[in-house]
């Protein structure tokens, strides 16, 4: 899912060292990666069109209630552990331990908080988009751009809200916005940013910065595994960032999202005995996207809509 096992090499490596080339970004090298994603689209339309998906999986639409549950927790527990490490969402972004670096952390925790008991969801939701927009002014633009999968998950969470085991249930809040596209909107909007955030990820961290993974691969020689069959650290890397720019641009598109889920589970999941707490710290937000879009990929089934609308956790 995020060119494993590289994964995503700005926790692991300074990434002030190695700033993003964008002048390759019209090189052959990265074109030719573009075609390929392309290709990689449009053979996965032909698939989606032609080979019907078991129906077994539709079984899994009966617990589309269950996304708004698994992401907010998912979401609020990584904010909290983030803030509590000095973090800002992921581990490559470090606060410094100012006054304003505490306010930050203290409103990353706050937040998290919030998402993870479903309390005030909406208004959690619009604070985790506000501190991604407050973040790109110690940061960068690029930084946050990289984590705007979270964007997404806060309009999920704004538009859907937490569902019935809230606290905001409570208090009669459980119902999505009052619009008959809500789930859809959602839904959409939650799989396009993380698949922006993948496509996006495979250029800053590799394609358009192969010297970044590189260092990493100087400092962990054993992660490429393709080295006993001739492939080179270079080649790897470009590998590895094609590797998951297919993979966004395919989740972009809509096609084959329960299949490309499950996969990204299994990729993240291999991944922990080689990088530890820290990946599993800034994968728990996508551990919860993806089994959100695994249950509903999208809006198209009456019983979905009914779910997410409603604020049912089953039905």
């Amino acid at each position: 899912m995020n060119g494993a096992p590289l994964g995503h090499v700005k926790w692991f490596v300074d990434p002030s060292r190695y700033p993003t080339d964008y002048s390759l970004f019209l090189t052959p090298p990265v074109l030719i990666a573009f075609a390929i994603a392309l290709a990689a689209v449009a053979v996965a339309y032909l698939i989606a069109h032609r080979v019907p998906e078991p129906r077994v999986f539709a079984l899994l639409e009966r617990f589309a209630g269950v996304g708004p549950l698994a992401l907010g927790l998912h979401v609020g527990v990584a904010l909290v552990w983030a803030a509590l490490l000095g973090m800002l969402f992921v581990p490559s972004l470090r606060v410094e331990p100012d006054t304003e670096g505490k306010i930050l952390l203290g409103a990353e925790a706050v937040v998290g908080l919030a998402l993870a008991a479903g309390a005030g969801t909406r208004a959690a939701a619009v604070g985790l988009a506000l501190l991604g927009a407050v973040a790109m002014v110690p940061f960068s633009l690029e930084s946050i751009l990289e984590q705007v999968h979270l964007l997404g998950a806060a309009v999920y969470l704004f538009v859907i809200g937490r569902g019935p085991i809230a606290i905001d249930a409570l208090f009669g809040q459980r119902r999505s916005v009052e619009r008959p596209e809500a789930p859809a909107f959602a839904l959409a909007v939650l799989r396009v940013a993380m698949g922006f955030g993948i496509a996006y990820g495979a250029l800053t961290e590799k394609l358009l910065d192969p010297a970044l993974s590189a260092a990493l691969l100087a400092q962990r020689p054993e992660l490429n595994v393709l080295r006993g069959l001739g492939l080179a650290d270079g080649q790897f890397v470009y590998l590895a960032g094609l590797t998951e720019l297919v993979i966004g641009a395919v989740i972009l598109s809509g096609q084959l999202t329960r299949p490309v889920m499950a996969a990204g589970a299994v990729l993240f999941t291999v991944t922990l005995p080689l990088f530890g707490w820290l990946e599993l710290l800034g994968h728990l937000p996508y551990y919860g996207m993806m089994l959100t879009l695994f249950l509903s990929p999208d809006a198209k089934s009456p019983q979905v809509r009914r779910q997410l609308r409603a604020g049912k956790l089953a039905a």
